[in-house]
Protein backbone atom coordinates (compact mmCIF):
# COMPACT_ATOMS: atom_id res chain seq x y z
CA UNK A 1 0.00 0.00 0.00
CA UNK A 2 1.40 3.38 -1.03
CA UNK A 3 0.36 6.63 0.57
CA UNK A 4 1.07 9.82 -1.31
CA UNK A 5 0.99 13.24 0.18
CA UNK A 6 1.77 16.60 -1.34
CA UNK A 7 1.48 20.21 -0.42
CA UNK A 8 -0.74 22.61 -2.26
CA UNK A 9 1.20 24.68 -4.77
CA UNK A 10 1.52 28.35 -3.80
CA UNK A 11 -0.57 30.87 -5.71
CA UNK A 12 1.21 31.71 -8.93
CA UNK A 13 3.00 28.35 -8.87
CA UNK A 14 6.12 29.57 -7.06
CA UNK A 15 6.68 30.46 -3.42
CA UNK A 16 8.01 34.00 -3.11
CA UNK A 17 10.28 34.04 -0.06
CA UNK A 18 12.00 37.35 0.59
CA UNK A 19 14.01 36.63 3.73
CA UNK A 20 17.65 37.73 3.49
CA UNK A 21 20.19 34.94 4.15
CA UNK A 22 22.02 35.46 7.45
CA UNK A 23 25.35 35.91 5.64
CA UNK A 24 23.99 38.97 3.79
CA UNK A 25 22.18 40.73 6.65
CA UNK A 26 25.09 43.05 7.58
CA UNK A 27 25.57 44.29 4.01
CA UNK A 28 21.83 44.74 3.43
CA UNK A 29 21.45 46.62 6.72
CA UNK A 30 24.37 48.95 5.85
CA UNK A 31 22.85 49.59 2.43
CA UNK A 32 19.45 50.30 4.00
CA UNK A 33 20.99 52.89 6.33
CA UNK A 34 21.60 55.11 3.28
CA UNK A 35 17.97 54.96 2.11
CA UNK A 36 15.02 57.16 3.11
CA UNK A 37 13.20 55.56 6.06
CA UNK A 38 9.53 54.55 6.31
CA UNK A 39 8.37 53.89 9.86
CA UNK A 40 5.92 51.01 10.04
CA UNK A 41 2.94 50.58 12.31
CA UNK A 42 2.45 47.26 14.13
CA UNK A 43 -0.04 46.21 11.44
CA UNK A 44 2.37 47.19 8.63
CA UNK A 45 5.03 45.08 10.34
CA UNK A 46 2.68 42.07 10.29
CA UNK A 47 2.09 42.57 6.55
CA UNK A 48 5.87 42.68 5.97
CA UNK A 49 6.04 39.36 7.80
CA UNK A 50 3.26 37.88 5.63
CA UNK A 51 4.88 39.09 2.40
CA UNK A 52 8.46 38.13 3.33
CA UNK A 53 7.57 34.53 4.20
CA UNK A 54 5.63 34.01 0.99
CA UNK A 55 2.14 33.84 2.48
CA UNK A 56 1.05 36.48 -0.04
CA UNK A 57 2.67 34.80 -3.06
CA UNK A 58 2.94 35.86 -5.84
CA UNK A 59 3.43 39.34 -4.31
CA UNK A 60 7.07 40.42 -4.02
CA UNK A 61 6.26 43.45 -1.90
CA UNK A 62 3.36 45.73 -1.20
CA UNK A 63 0.95 46.03 -4.12
CA UNK A 64 1.59 48.34 -7.03
CA UNK A 65 -1.31 50.53 -8.13
CA UNK A 66 -2.21 48.07 -10.88
CA UNK A 67 -2.23 45.14 -8.44
CA UNK A 68 -4.22 47.18 -5.92
CA UNK A 69 -6.91 48.05 -8.48
CA UNK A 70 -7.14 44.45 -9.71
CA UNK A 71 -7.53 43.21 -6.14
CA UNK A 72 -10.10 45.87 -5.32
CA UNK A 73 -12.25 45.45 -8.42
CA UNK A 74 -11.77 41.81 -9.44
CA UNK A 75 -10.67 40.09 -6.18
CA UNK A 76 -7.76 38.61 -8.12
CA UNK A 77 -4.46 39.38 -9.83
CA UNK A 78 -3.67 38.58 -13.43
CA UNK A 79 -0.13 37.25 -13.69
CA UNK A 80 2.23 37.90 -16.61
CA UNK A 81 1.52 34.44 -18.01
CA UNK A 82 -2.21 35.26 -18.22
CA UNK A 83 -3.36 33.14 -15.28
CA UNK A 84 -5.35 34.54 -12.38
CA UNK A 85 -4.63 34.28 -8.65
CA UNK A 86 -7.20 34.91 -5.94
CA UNK A 87 -6.15 38.08 -4.11
CA UNK A 88 -9.27 39.57 -2.58
CA UNK A 89 -7.47 41.57 0.10
CA UNK A 90 -5.38 44.58 -0.96
CA UNK A 91 -1.97 44.61 0.74
CA UNK A 92 -0.63 48.16 0.60
CA UNK A 93 1.66 50.32 2.70
CA UNK A 94 -0.06 53.61 3.43
CA UNK A 95 2.21 56.60 4.02
CA UNK A 96 1.49 60.20 4.94
CA UNK A 97 2.51 63.31 3.01
CA UNK A 98 5.52 63.91 5.29
CA UNK A 99 6.91 60.44 4.59
CA UNK A 100 6.20 60.91 0.88
CA UNK A 101 8.27 64.11 0.93
CA UNK A 102 11.11 62.35 2.79
CA UNK A 103 11.19 59.63 0.13
CA UNK A 104 11.27 62.24 -2.63
CA UNK A 105 12.41 60.77 -5.93
CA UNK A 106 14.18 57.80 -4.34
CA UNK A 107 13.04 54.44 -5.68
CA UNK A 108 14.37 52.48 -2.69
CA UNK A 109 13.34 52.83 0.95
CA UNK A 110 14.25 51.20 4.24
CA UNK A 111 11.46 49.82 6.42
CA UNK A 112 11.77 50.67 10.11
CA UNK A 113 9.96 48.85 12.91
CA UNK A 114 7.88 50.76 15.48
CA UNK A 115 10.91 50.37 17.81
CA UNK A 116 13.21 52.06 15.25
CA UNK A 117 15.08 49.01 13.90
CA UNK A 118 15.61 48.56 10.17
CA UNK A 119 13.83 45.34 9.29
CA UNK A 120 13.91 45.42 5.49
CA UNK A 121 13.86 47.46 2.35
CA UNK A 122 11.69 48.01 -0.69
CA UNK A 123 13.13 48.42 -4.17
CA UNK A 124 11.54 50.27 -7.08
CA UNK A 125 8.72 51.65 -4.93
CA UNK A 126 5.64 53.00 -6.60
CA UNK A 127 3.83 55.77 -4.74
CA UNK A 128 0.22 56.31 -5.72
CA UNK A 129 -2.82 58.02 -4.26
CA UNK A 130 -5.63 55.75 -3.04
CA UNK A 131 -8.11 58.62 -2.75
CA UNK A 132 -8.78 58.86 -6.50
Amino acid sequence: MTIKSSLIDPDGGELVELIVPESEIGAKRAESETMPKVKLTKIDLEWVHVISEGWASPLKGFMTEDEYLQSLHFNSLRLKNGTFVNMSLPIVLAIDEETKEQIGSSKNVALVSPQGDIIGSLRSVEIYNLEN
